[in-house]
């Protein structure tokens, strides 16, 4: 179960915001973590987009780039937040969404 940290920024709250949490996946995706993220936010409430369990690779066409891009855009104002990014643990670098 990896854990991760994320940080947000919610449209409502000034400032950034950060929590701990952690996933049963393997891996993690920006799919993955704006899923747990929704669960955090809205415990009661199911995660009503698709989850990749990969970020787009590198050589995905335009319109695989395009799809994914929207999608995040949705999440993002689904949750209510205009900044997402996570660290896995023991990473250094930060990955946002």
């Amino acid at each position: 179960m990896p854990k991760f940290r994320v940080a947000y920024k919610s449209v409502n709250r000034p400032g950034r915001q950060e929590i701990e949490l952690e996933t049963a996946g393997p891996s993690l995706s920006c799919d993955i973590v704006l899923r747990a993220l929704g669960q955090h936010l809205f415990p009661m409430e199911e995660w009503p987009f698709s989850v990749d369990p990969a970020d787009c690779p590198a050589g995905a066409d335009a319109s695989e780039r395009e799809l994914r891009k929207r999608r995040m855009q949705a999440a993002r104002e689904y949750l209510g937040v205009i900044y997402v990014s996570y660290r896995p643990e023991g990473a250094v670098m930060e990955h946002a969404c």
